[in-house]
């Protein structure tokens, strides 16, 4: 331990210096940045955010953050995702993220957070300090993530023949894609998203999350792209961007345009862009781990993605009760949710 005494872990680190150690991580990690917390907090007032990081001779080594909801005076579930990041010049990951780790758990208790979950990717490979330090895994997803690198030419011919052959009907039916920033084009945006989550009965973000990311994200790393088609808008998607990742965050469609395929067009702009403008990926969201089968109610989404002929990024979720005498308070939150679900 007389090595870790050299390494000092904060909650005071600046945005500025925050932002400048995750920066260097260039291919991006949107739910680590600085953003992502104040975001979180405009989004829904009962947010507060947990930051720490770890320095050396005050440079960052290491970084985490994370969110979670307060309720009567009680913090419920603290969510990390995609971290804790280390700096791999460091060498000293394991003993580092153990520090990390148990200066959060700290942190808890000091907030009253009952609860304490990471979304960690396998790449990362820190599932080893999780299991040590009693952390039990709920059991893994994916991200689905195309690769945007080799150019837009490239990317036409590695996509499924049918995705080529959908574009292709989209833009001979006349439908149009275009790109905003206007609160009119937020507002449609989120009427397509709505009517896709009350058809396959998901849970989107709320409208003030994108709402938050509209007014708190630099303009130029959030929009709107749209599909028109005979005068009306018929589907659209929100995204993100975070150093070489353009993040989908949300997407949605009428079945009124449905017969002129808008939204293979629609993604396909998107990609298309990201591509010449320098993106590395575009990160089209959750998959459940193993994927979904051919008689699965999701088989759908999931075959209609795997035609972009992306890849899956293994996350494996881990969680620890920090103040086991509180878990009632979990269970309580989970049976009002369950009965929000059905009310809704």
């Amino acid at each position: 331990m007389k090595f870790l005494s050299r390494y000092i872990v904060s909650e005071k680190l600046s945005s500025e210096s925050w932002n400048s150690f995750l920066n260097k991580f260039t291919e991006g990690n949107f739910p680590q940045c600085y953003e992502y917390g104040e975001i979180a907090k405009i989004a829904n007032p009962r947010t507060k955010v947990v930051r720490l990081s770890i320095t050396y001779d005050g440079k960052p080594v290491g970084i985490v953050q994370g969110i979670y909801p307060v309720y009567f005076g009680f913090g419920t579930t603290l969510r990390v995702d995609w971290g804790p990041i280390m700096n791999p010049e460091s060498g000293t990951n394991f003993q580092l993220v153990g520090s990390l780790l148990s200066k959060i758990e700290d942190c808890c208790r000091r907030r009253r957070i009952i609860h304490a979950q990471f979304l960690v990717p396998d790449s990362f490979q820190l599932h080893g300090i999780f299991n040590k330090m009693n952390y039990v895994s709920s059991g893994k997803s994916n991200e689905y993530i195309v690769n945007l690198k080799e150019g837009p030419q490239q990317l036409w011919m590695n996509i499924h023949h049918n995705k080529r052959r959908n574009i292709k009907r989209a833009l001979e039916k006349g439908v149009e894609i275009s790109q905003s920033h206007r609160n009119e084009d937020l507002k449609t945006f989120y009427s397509l998203l709505e009517a896709s989550a009350k058809r396959r009965e998901f849970s989107p973000y709320p409208h003030s999350m994108f709402e938050s990311i509209w007014k708190t994200y630099k303009t130029e790393l959030s929009k709107v792209f749209l599909a028109h088609w005979k005068g009306k808008i018929v589907s659209g998607v929100f995204v993100a961007i975070h150093g070489r990742t353009v993040y989908a965050l949300g997407a949605g469609s009428f079945p009124a345009g449905w017969e002129a395929r808008p939204n293979d067009l629609l993604h396909w702009k998107v990609m298309e862009w990201a591509s010449e403008n320098g993106y590395f990926k575009y990160n089209m969201g959750g998959v459940d781990e193993p994927p979904p089968s051919k008689e699965s109610a999701k088989w759908g989404i999931w075959r209609w993605k795997k035609e972009w002929k992306g890849s899956l990024e293994k996350i494996e979720t881990f969680n620890k009760i920090i103040l086991p005498q509180y878990k009632l308070l979990l269970k309580a939150r989970d049976l009002v949710a369950k009965g929000m679900t059905r009310l809704n």
